[in-house]
């Protein structure tokens, strides 16, 4: 059941910059619900294994408040390019049958989860992070930085610590898109950007 995975993610929702959720459980989302996204490309890990190296997946979800409030509903969109053992692998963990931070957060917030999807899933990093999922739309991000160009970069925020993100750095969603029909129409706003390493 042993499993590591390392790599880049980001987080998106519906909130304004940031989004209270990160903060704790008394933070009010702007619409008093809150719908996101998270995208995950995974540089190197292995799951029984089956080495998950260079595998990309995405999370769709919402809630009725806050995050923390629970009652959430979510669905993971699995990389078309990975093979059938490894999006297996990938399923298993995040949808936290396989323990981890994915169990005691996820299972924690997340009561439903909608069937699993297979499709292509682009994602860029550097100074215009972008993450495209065929079906779903397109997350254009805009890191935010001071006058010299430097990242604002976020610390000590309680979700932050339950995600196991030592760090994260602002971003803009502004302007993308992002739907799938079973769940409730949203825009984009506030975003995030971290490195991950997660094992169990």
């Amino acid at each position: 059941m042993a499993w590591r995975m390392s790599g880049n993610s980001t987080e998106f929702c519906s909130c304004k910059m940031m989004c209270p959720c990160w903060l704790g459980p008394e933070g009010e989302p702007d619409q008093e619900w809150c719908a996101g996204g998270f995208g995950f490309e995974i540089e190197e890990g292995g799951s029984e294994g089956v080495d998950l190296g260079g595998v990309k997946v995405a999370l769709a979800a919402e809630w009725p408040g806050n995050f923390f409030g629970g009652q959430g509903k979510a669905r993971l969109f699995l990389d078309a390019s990975a093979s059938e053992e490894q999006r297996k692998e990938i399923e298993a963990i995040f949808s936290g049958k396989k323990g981890g931070m994915f169990e005691a957060v996820f299972g924690g917030v997340i009561d439903t989860w909608l069937p699993s999807k297979v499709a292509k899933i682009d994602i860029e990093w550097g100074k215009a992070p972008k993450i495209a999922v065929d079906g779903l739309g397109t997350i254009d991000l805009k890191p935010v930085e001071d006058g010299a160009g430097n990242p604002t970069i976020v610390t000590g925020a309680m979700a932050q610590g339950a995600l196991g993100y030592p760090s994260m750095q602002l971003a803009s969603a502004k302007g993308s898109k992002w739907s799938d029909p079973d769940f409730r129409e949203w825009d984009p706003d506030s975003g995030t950007l971290h490195r991950f390493d997660y094992s169990a």
